[in-house]
């Protein structure tokens, strides 16, 4: 996704979390504060995830840095698919990392075409 980013000229701060205990706050709060946005991505469900966690701590610690929304990438709430077509439905795309990347720099990408 970041490499699509870049040739649109949307420079991405990727962070690829080793562990989430203990959470890295403080290179997820350097990079809001760089970047003044946040997308977090992950294959689980929205509810209770680890992105919902980056989401309240950087709305607790650094939301005066933030000059769009948060973008939050999870799985669908369904269970786990064993069909390949179904379970790409049901994980995060890169495509769902591109749109939502767009939308915090303001490019034009409505919501709708997420569905």
């Amino acid at each position: 996704a970041a490499d699509i980013l870049a040739k649109e000229g949307i420079s991405a701060d990727v962070i690829n979390l080793r562990s989430i205990q203990p959470l890295d706050r403080s290179t997820i709060h350097a990079s809001v504060r760089k970047t003044n946005r946040l997308v977090t991505v992950e294959e689980s469900f929205p509810q209770h995830g680890v992105g919902a966690e980056i989401c309240a701590s950087v709305v607790e610690e650094s939301f005066g840095y933030l000059d769009a929304p948060v973008e939050r990438i999870a799985g669908v709430d369904v269970p786990m698919p064993y069909a390949a077509n179904l379970e790409r439905m049901a994980v995060s795309q890169v495509e769902d990392i591109v749109r939502a990347a767009k939308r915090t720099c303001h490019r034009s990408v409505p919501l709708a075409a997420t569905a």
